[in-house]
């Protein structure tokens, strides 16, 4: 396993063609034994017998395989909230990963800081995510397909297909949202795994949670129409 991971994380010190060769090679290694522990998981529970030495094989093989799938995960940067350079890299993003969750943002928006700093905490904590960001301005292609006009936008795809966009902060109850209020939110899309109950308002008052407020880049529209 330690071999596997540092054999991936030495690619990043290749020519970028040849790391990715190399790194599609070690995901295709972990996919073949992650597929050949499946098969003997089904042949032992096609046995039908529940004798002792069948549920310790049964178990050491689920093991194996979450093991297995870490690895996999991490392989495709999971584990770690990183930025897309292109707009290229948003589709093989998408596309490699079953779970994704896309910031959109811009530099000067004080609000997509604050979700940076809960993106990175959910991405250290949820593996099976893929968390990534990318700057806005400079992705004019995407933002126009995907219709994307606010900032912060934070973008949820499974199996390469947009579920939700969460378009300024109103929908996680305004800029003083917890992380944990985050996650509900991407729980209740399917994007992460959620298990804890619904997290409290973060404000006292539930009727008013930020309801005034408004994500920088509508504030700045404002701004701009009123100069002209």
């Amino acid at each position: 396993k330690k071999q596997t991971l540092f054999f991936f994380h030495t690619t990043w010190q290749m020519d970028p063609q040849i790391a990715q060769i190399v790194e599609q090679q070690v995901l295709g290694a972990i996919q073949e034994e992650e597929a050949r522990i499946d098969a003997e998981l089904k042949r032992l529970e096609a046995m039908g017998e529940d004798d002792l030495d069948k549920i310790r094989q049964m178990r050491e093989l689920k093991m194996k395989n979450e093991a297995l799938k870490m690895q996999r995960w991490r392989a495709k940067g999971h584990g770690e909230y990183a930025e897309l350079g292109s707009q290229q890299d948003f589709f093989e993003t998408t596309k490699g990963s079953e779970r994704v969750v896309v910031h959109f943002y811009r530099g000067s928006t004080l609000s997509c800081e604050v979700v940076d700093k809960h993106l990175r905490i959910l991405a250290n904590g949820h593996m099976e995510t893929r968390f990534v960001k990318i700057n806005a301005e400079k992705s004019p292609f995407l933002c126009e397909r995907l219709n994307i006009w606010m900032m912060p936008t934070i973008l949820l795809v499974k199996q390469s297909k947009t579920v939700h966009a969460i378009a300024g902060l109103d929908e996680l109850g305004g800029d003083r949202f917890t992380t944990q209020q985050l996650a509900f939110v991407l729980g209740k899309y399917g994007v992460l795994d959620y298990k804890d109950a619904r997290p409290e308002s973060p404000t006292d008052d539930d009727t008013h949670v930020h309801r005034t407020h408004k994500s920088a880049i509508r504030a700045t529209r404002q701004d701009s129409d009123d100069d002209d």
